[in-house]
């Protein structure tokens, strides 16, 4: 019986040679996963078997994680603001950079304790929508994408995290959508054409749709600019999450939509990564 160090050390030379970014890492997680253990007890036990079935699950892993998957997809779920939510190819994976817009988001509602209501558009798993909603009861959260399969996973994360659905609306960003909103967050798709054209030259597998943002990568973002002041309450906020890029001409679309006090947030990295903006309050 092969050795949880033995196989660690033949995961790691695997996805070395696929030109895995962190193959350690990678294996460690992917073994774990196979043996139902948790990364820390899988190297506080070297010397510990690896059971035919969990070896052979472990090989499958392997196999997929070398022709592009991500670990988060073969592994179904995906750890973003302590919570665990399930993903598959349906939905984008969340990103550490999108707690950003997370902890932006509280900082506006706990501004005023009055109860609020927040709505969460291109949704995807709902990483944003349930996090805010879990840390948060008393808010009234509501969501919406326009995808079919993002749906399905935003209302299983729901039950599995809150025991309860969120009100939800098929929707092209906010076409669908009725307010008004004190705060409204979006991580809407952000990346260029030609760089999504490129991903899918070398197989990524992520849902086109939820990463293609127009020639410059701001089409979405821009039209949601657009629609944003009429599902807002007045002084209600819009909080984006874009490429810092972006941020330049998001600045100058908001300006010109009537939105005012707009700042930018940095994601973990010191890069400004989210763009907040308060609708015109009546005179």
């Amino acid at each position: 019986m092969i050795t949880v160090q033995a196989a660690l050390q033949r995961g790691q030379a695997t996805l070395f040679y696929a030109e895995v970014d962190t193959p350690l890492l990678d294996a460690t997680v992917l073994l774990g996963e196979a043996m139902g253990m948790s990364k820390e007890r899988l190297l506080a036990s070297p010397e510990a078997g690896v059971d035919q079935e969990s070896w052979l699950r472990y090989q499958g892993f392997l196999e997929r994680r070398c022709s592009g998957a991500p670990v988060s997809y073969i592994r179904r779920k995906k750890e973003f603001f302590s919570l665990e939510f399930f993903v598959d190819e349906r939905v984008l994976v969340p990103r550490p950079d999108t707690e950003a817009l997370v902890e932006e988001a509280l900082r506006l509602v706990d501004r005023d304790p009055e109860p609020k209501r927040l709505h969460d558009a291109c949704t995807g798993s709902g990483c944003v929508a349930v996090a805010l909603k879990h840390a948060r009861p008393a808010l009234e959260v509501s969501a919406s994408d326009l995808s079919a399969g993002a749906e399905e996973v935003f209302r299983l994360n729901c039950r599995r995290l809150l025991d309860r659905e969120l009100p939800f609306v098929r929707s092209d960003l906010l076409s669908e959508v009725s307010g008004p909103f004190d705060l409204i967050t979006a991580n809407p798709p952000y990346l260029k054409d030609p760089e999504v054209d490129n991903l899918k030259k070398i197989g990524w597998p992520e849902p086109e749709q939820a990463l293609r943002g127009g020639p410059d990568g701001t089409r979405l973002a821009a039209r949601l600019i657009r629609q944003a002041p009429s599902r807002l309450a007045p002084g209600g906020f819009l909080a984006l999450e874009a490429d810092p890029a972006q941020m330049g001409f998001l600045r100058q679309r908001l300006s010109l939509a009537g939105f005012r006090e707009i700042r930018q947030v940095p994601d973990l990295a010191g890069r400004p990564r989210v763009i907040v903006a308060r609708s015109a309050c009546p005179s």
